[in-house]
């Protein structure tokens, strides 16, 4: 940080001034990372709670603070060998601030309480951007003093960036700042653990049986021949629709080899389908001696992921206005379109592949 004096100051005085002012920069930052850990170990009161059910682009705000901090801080440190740094912390200040402005109205209007720890990281920016600004507004005083137009022009073009990053900061947190939830965290996390297929692809299959159905169990063999061709273009879902009550007692194993048992999915999928065919009320002993008995092993979920997995289930046959099974629907979520196929005479490999090259 440098800071320019009139002549007529006393240079000794300003040289203190400035390493004070240098050193209460460093001792901030520090303590803003240190604020940060404390955020990060939930250490803070019970009023912080519901700021930690929010996110920024999805990371908690700790995640930020630990490369912000430290970032910004080596760079200071910096700056007093390497003065351009100082230009660029003190941008780096101003967004911060700007991204603040936005997370104290979320204390205020959306969570109505306030965050001691979070408003202590606020006020440590703030100190600091105090500093940052004293040394801007002394650099850009003694630069009109003199009459020098570069320096004068540096300073306006330094000013009007400051300005700029606050707005980029306050955009920044304004755009991505939302609330957290767990529930749809872990469906993300099922969703994604049970897709087959090309995972690059925007275009998605989602293939829609019932356990008890019996236009299901016909197509089985035709999805199976299907699939590989399917999955090197799009990617496959296979979604257990309750129209049979019975379906409720499979989706826990039909998941657990979905997420467990991807590369001998098809054969159990088929050593499932003959169990249905058995029994309305598979036990974990059936199951596990039908994994055995394909060369792999059953393991249980537990009651969490299979509700999530069953209320994500649920969803798509809402959202996608599945009315029965077997449906296949098919999607490109670039071009915003889709095709909707039902029963055992339209599903079949050229009709899918057919919409699936149209898109």
């Amino acid at each position: 940080m440098k800071f320019y004096s009139s002549t007529n100051w006393n240079i000794q005085g300003y040289f203190k001034l400035t390493n004070w002012l240098f050193f209460l920069s460093t001792i901030t930052f520090i303590t803003g990372f240190a604020l940060t850990i404390i955020s990060w170990l939930r250490l803070c009161s019970s009023t912080c709670i519901e700021g930690h059910n929010y996110r920024i682009y999805g990371f908690a705000f700790e995640t930020l603070g630990f490369v912000f901090f430290p970032i910004l801080l080596a760079m200071h440190l910096f700056s007093y060998k390497f003065p351009i740094l100082a230009t660029l912390v003190g941008w780096f200040i101003c967004a911060a601030l700007g991204s603040e402005i936005m997370f104290i109205y979320v204390q205020k209007y959306k969570i109505g309480s306030w965050c001691p720890v979070c408003l202590s990281i606020a006020g440590t920016l703030i100190i600091a951007g105090m500093i940052y600004f004293y040394g801007y507004y002394t650099n850009f005083k003694n630069s009109l003093i003199r009459e020098n137009k570069g320096e004068i022009m540096n300073g306006i073009y330094k000013g009007i960036s400051g300005l700029c990053f606050f707005v980029i900061g306050f955009v920044f947190a304004f755009s991505g700042i939302g609330k957290y939830s767990k529930l749809q965290a872990m469906e993300n996390d099922i969703k994604n653990q049970i897709v087959f297929g090309n995972l690059n692809s925007p275009i998605e299959v989602y293939i829609f049986t019932d356990w008890a159905c019996g236009g299901c169990r016909a197509i089985e063999p035709t999805l199976e021949a299907m699939a590989p061709k399917i999955m090197k273009k799009a990617k496959v879902t296979f979604v257990d629709q309750e129209v049979h009550p019975v379906t409720l007692n499979f989706i826990p194993f039909n998941l657990s080899f979905m997420i467990n048992n991807k590369s001998k999915y098809f054969e159990l999928r088929r050593a499932l389908t003959k169990l249905a065919m058995q029994t309305s009320e598979p036990t974990d002993a059936q199951v596990a001696a039908l994994a055995k008995n394909h060369g792999t092993q059953y393991k249980q979920l537990n009651n969490a992921d299979v509700q999530v997995g069953t209320k994500y289930f649920e969803k798509l046959v809402e959202q996608l206005k599945v009315e029965g099974t077997p449906s296949v629907v098919i999607i490109s979520r670039n071009d915003k379109k889709g095709k909707k196929l039902m029963g055992p005479e339209e599903i079949t490999e050229a009709n899918i592949m057919r919409a699936i090259n149209s898109f």
